[in-house]
């Protein structure tokens, strides 16, 4: 989970912080640890969505159908319509993808994610630490993909719904129980986050804040000007953590049960978008053959979906949505998918989140 947590920090030559830290006036928990999820969880219940069922037939399920920013766990969506295409033969895994046209969705706000996820691939980098040295350089369209599951890049989603369309993306969680997705633009939200005066009018019904959103993302993608723009007022510094928390509840949004949804069909599917989802969790705990989670985080916001399977061919799933009062250091350190595994794994523990629920 470590790879996909986005503490939004902006690389500049040395790295300039973006979530600027605000004074703590008592030790928040610790949402590394379960015993910081069950405090926190007791403490905000009405900011936390949650569904959970273990295949064995225990269930929770809290505020599930309730809706909650979710984060970069929107991003199996666009999985999912990838491993569609890829199925229908419309992509290709191996197709070799020009770094510099993933590049042209980047918008440098996510922690380093993108320029890990270059390393990862081999891939050298420029002076600023930020983009590919060579733009031309080519990766396997496969590649980009396990960059947004493993590193949590950001351009790679509006990359694939560029390329099979909004609706794709809709239907593919469509059939999967996650009907009228919010798919829109990564990339332009971060755009109105970085350059405020690029944001639609507040109020904006989604549809209409979708479409601004579309169109914005042309202009970046299209435009080098615009995306020389955003690197030079992201140096100059960027709004302070009570507005990035303002800003991320305005972002994608949608309930713990659909997201659960789409993780257990997923998993049940088995393919590609399994094994990208299962591929983090190389070695999982005993009794399971398969953990696949993607999971999420904005300025107060924390998130995942997750899916085990075991040994004896059981399935669990789950999702997790918190939002509301999460500093910084939490974000930078919490793992929204531990409290899930652990009541999955575990009943005692299961147990014990029942009580902070209320129950």
């Amino acid at each position: 989970m470590s790879l996909s947590r986005r503490s939004l920090l902006v690389a500049a030559g040395a790295t300039a912080p973006l979530l600027l830290t605000r004074p703590a006036l008592a030790a928040p928990p610790d949402l590394s640890t379960p015993e910081g999820w069950l405090t926190w969880i007791a403490a905000h219940r009405d900011g936390l969505g949650l569904v959970l069922d273990d295949g064995r037939g225990a269930r929770l399920s809290h505020r599930a159908d309730v809706t909650q920013p979710l984060a970069s766990a929107v991003k199996v969506l666009h999985l999912a319509a990838y491993a569609d295409a890829v199925a229908a033969g419309r992509l290709d895994p191996r197709e070799q993808v020009r770094v510099g046209d993933w590049e042209r969705y980047y918008v440098p706000t996510d922690g380093g994610t993108h320029p890990a996820s270059l390393r990862h691939l081999g891939v050298p980098l420029d002076e600023t630490g930020l983009h590919a040295a060579d733009p031309e350089h080519r990766v396997p369209l496969d590649d980009v993909v396990a960059a947004m599951i493993l590193f949590s890049d950001s351009a790679a989603p509006d990359l694939l719904r560029d390329r099979l369309g909004a609706d794709a993306v809709a239907r593919a969680g469509a059939v999967r129980g996650w009907p009228d997705a919010d798919v829109r633009s990564l990339c332009a939200e971060y755009l109105f986050l970085a350059l405020p005066e690029t944001a639609p009018p507040a109020g904006l019904p989604v549809a209409a804040r979708q479409a601004w959103g579309f169109a914005l993302e042309r202009r970046h993608r299209d435009g080098p000007a615009l995306r020389q723009e955003v690197l030079r007022r992201l140096q100059a510094g960027t709004p302070g953590y009570p507005a990035q928390v303002a800003w991320a509840s305005a972002t994608a949004a949608g309930s713990a049960e659909r997201l659960a949804a789409v993780h257990r069909a997923l998993s049940a599917e088995g393919g590609l978008a399994r094994e990208h989802l299962e591929r983090p969790t190389s070695s999982p705990p005993p009794g399971l053959v398969g953990v696949g989670i993607k999971g999420g985080s904005l300025p107060g916001v924390l998130t995942s979906g997750i899916s085990v399977r075991r040994a004896d061919g059981t399935l669990g799933w789950g999702a997790l949505l918190a939002h509301g009062d999460i500093s910084p250091e939490q974000l930078s350190t919490g793992d929204p998918a531990l409290p899930l595994l652990l009541a999955l794994l575990d009943a005692r523990w299961r147990d014990r989140l029942v009580a902070a629920l209320g129950g």
